[in-house]
């Protein structure tokens, strides 16, 4: 629910002590955790609207970079670039997107978006409402998750 149709929910929310993720209230069904790294976690869904769009989140609570400490924010800033790097490496896209908005979950956490020269948004931004169960295909996105795992695993 986005605070734009319940603000006071969002804000409430905003505390550690009623935040999901701080919780650790169950994820999405299809959602797999790919890797936890030093400050984040990485998970990543198969029914998305660009193939292998993935999201780094924070293991401290925060609703804004500033809310981090320095060192917070560097260690959180390193992981979602190792995560970025491998993510481009796995699915060979052109350019990675990164995305911050917290309107639904306050809890931060950053959106990756490989972006392809045939994605379905040329020239323009991605438009979350297209997402399609059928991304991937068969196996596909078990593939994608491992090599995505390997990658991490593999970075020296």
């Amino acid at each position: 629910m986005s605070f734009h149709r319940d603000c006071e929910r969002w804000e409430r929310t905003t505390k550690k002590e009623n935040c999901p993720v701080c919780n650790q209230l169950p994820m999405p069904d299809e959602m797999v955790r790919v890797a936890e790294l030093p400050s984040s976690w990485l998970d990543a869904e198969p029914e998305v609207c660009l193939k292998g769009q993935c999201c780094v989140t924070s293991k401290v609570h925060a609703v804004e970079l500033y809310d981090l400490t320095e060192d917070e924010l560097l260690a959180f800033m390193r992981d979602v670039s190792a995560c970025a790097k491998a993510l481009k490496k796995v699915t060979q896209a052109v350019k990675i997107n990164y995305e911050i908005h917290g309107n639904t979950v306050p809890h931060l956490h950053v959106h990756l978006f490989p972006r392809y020269l045939d994605d379905p948004f040329p020239g323009q931004p991605i438009d979350y409402r297209q997402v399609r169960s059928d991304m991937y295909g068969e196996g596909e996105f078990d593939a994608f998750v491992e090599a995505l795992r390997r990658e991490l695993t593999d970075r020296g």
